[in-house]
């Protein structure tokens, strides 16, 4: 496109360019000081979950959009049906994180 000239491609390209980067930039998950764990990605995905309220961590290779940027990746339940996929940087200490206020998470091995 660079190479022909082709204006209105290099736009839609550096647009869709700068979304993925401010997507990547804005996906984090972060524990928050009244026992919650916040996640965060962009402006499409705001949400808080109690840690207290977490029933069980599961890896998974689920590749569908959710807030995570990698392939590996963790399912949280919790409440009664909810769930989310996320994808910590440091897992092990993720999880260590979240047992530390919720003791009886139970985690399960992958498939």
């Amino acid at each position: 496109m660079i190479a022909n000239e082709i204006l209105i491609g290099e736009i839609v390209l550096g647009l869709f360019i700068a979304f993925v980067i401010y997507f990547c930039i804005n996906t984090f998950y972060v524990f928050t000081g009244d026992n919650k764990l916040r996640i965060k990605s962009g402006f499409l995905y705001d949400q808080e979950i109690y840690i207290k309220s977490i029933k069980k961590l599961r890896p998974v290779k689920d590749h569908r959009p959710w807030p995570a940027l990698s392939s590996d990746r963790l399912e949280i339940s919790y409440n009664r049906y909810g769930k989310v996929i996320v994808s910590p940087n440091r897992k092990t200490e993720f999880i260590r994180e979240l047992r530390e206020v919720n003791p009886r998470i139970r985690i399960e091995e992958e498939d």
